[in-house]
């Protein structure tokens, strides 16, 4: 496992080194073991605990981290994989995990010159909480929150960051029994909704 995540972080990492116009803060290696990595001017770093297991690793180039970056949990978990983020330049680019110490996913999120952009997802026990939608750290698009069945329990559309279409509530049953609509932040209309007869 760990050597394909640094098969794939190397390729993440030369693939990463054009991409960004903006630039993130120069790699702090205080406390890691650095190498070159062999004909390029990519270095591997690791930071290991006081029983020399890892639990931290990446790749810094041109003095950034660049590619993705790997944290492991210590103690009694040590080794399983607690967060993986993907640098360009110095700033989160790209897809962002944390898993549990039992390796269930709990968030995975998209990141664009260190802010969010595209789905934000929250996760309990393996099973979808949260969904949101970012462009350039605003809430943009749907935002589902759902319950421990998975089934949809509240929905809401937002527009550069402000309410704007429908906010809804849902019963155990999936029927909506609350709905509001939103122009630019401001409520037009909704409230209680009655359930149909059949």
């Amino acid at each position: 496992m760990k050597y394909l995540i640094l098969l794939f972080t190397l390729g993440i990492t030369l693939v990463s080194c054009g991409g960004s116009t903006s630039t993130g803060a120069a790699a702090d290696v205080t406390g890691y073991d650095t190498e070159t990595v062999k004909g390029t001017n990519v270095t591997r770093a690791v930071k290991k605990n006081a029983d020399g297991l890892v639990i931290e690793e990446g790749y810094i180039s041109g003095g950034k981290r660049n590619g993705m970056w790997v944290t492991y949990f210590d103690g009694d978990y040590a080794g399983r994989i607690k967060t993986m983020a993907s640098y360009s330049d110095g700033m989160l680019n790209g897809p962002y995990v944390e898993l549990t110490n039992r390796s269930q996913i709990e968030k995975e999120v998209n990141y664009a010159n260190n802010k969010y952009n595209g789905k934000f997802v929250q996760y309990k026990f393996g099973r979808i909480e949260k969904e949101i939608n970012y462009i350039d750290n605003e809430l943009n698009g749907v935002t589902r929150e759902y319950d421990n069945k998975g089934e949809i329990q509240k929905e809401i559309n937002y527009k550069n960051g402000q309410l704007d279409g429908l906010w809804r509530v849902y019963n155990q049953e999936g029927d909506v029994t609350l709905e509001y609509e939103y122009k630019n932040g401001e409520k037009i209309s909704g409230g209680m909704v009655e359930k149909k007869e059949e």
